[in-house]
């Protein structure tokens, strides 16, 4: 999308008591707008759903967001393949629950057999690594939930579990790529404490008197 360019959208979130959202384009793109740059007062505030038309403009982090905008009407709406309306899509949240507990039972197995096997330390890289990729999976699919303005989001709750057993480096790297929840201050407070927390139960698994632990636990 080129600036300067009449561009649609449909909105497919929208908060009124702060006047802002999001359009949805036909492209898969999830552009801010806010009330204020609207071009004229509009008829009603913006609703989830309804058709905007709008300018792309760069905020000071050249990140693209909508300008100049105005309430798609007979006369505005734009005859080429974008007039079409977006449908909000996104994965159905019961598989994704489905995915979830099913890693869970596979990380309790894995851990379970290095601790029966006595190798705790030297799979501690490979748990880490399956978390990681595990959370990064499910921030995407969060992203993704959001932007196609389903309101069944993924739970922040598990989201900062799987980052406490062992997925935080990979929602770090997710929160920095996909730019998802790090405007959020109670979400990175908590997500802080997280990575706090699991590093010092690491470090005292990996103690003497944590693998005395382990040893007791493999042996019960």
């Amino acid at each position: 999308m080129n600036p300067g360019q009449l561009l649609q959208g449909t909105v497919c979130y929208w908060r009124d008591d702060k006047g802002f959202g999001f359009i949805a384009t036909d492209s898969g793109e999830r552009l801010f707008f806010h009330i204020r740059d609207f071009e004229a007062t509009p008829q009603h505030r913006p609703q989830r759903g309804d058709l905007l038309c709008f300018q792309l403009g760069l905020d000071k982090q050249n990140r693209p967001y909508a300008l100049a905008l105005q309430l798609a009407t007979a006369n505005t709406i734009l005859l080429t393949p974008s007039t079409k309306t977006i449908s909000p899509k996104g994965p159905a949240i019961y598989q994704i629950q489905h995915q979830a507990w099913c890693f869970r039972y596979l990380f309790f197995v894995l851990l379970l057999l290095s601790l029966l096997a006595g190798s705790f330390a030297f799979t501690v890289p490979l748990f880490y690594l399956e978390a990681s990729l595990f959370t990064y999976w499910l921030y995407q699919i969060d992203k993704k939930l959001a932007s196609s303005g389903q309101q069944s989001r993924l739970p922040e709750e598990s989201l900062q579990m799987f980052s406490l057993i062992g997925g935080w480096p990979g929602a770090w790297l997710a929160q920095k790529r996909l730019h998802h929840k790090v405007h959020k201050a109670p979400f990175q407070r908590e997500f802080r404490f997280v990575i706090y927390g699991n590093s010092c139960f690491l470090l005292w698994l990996l103690s003497e008197s944590g693998t005395a632990f382990l040893h007791k636990v493999a042996l019960f």
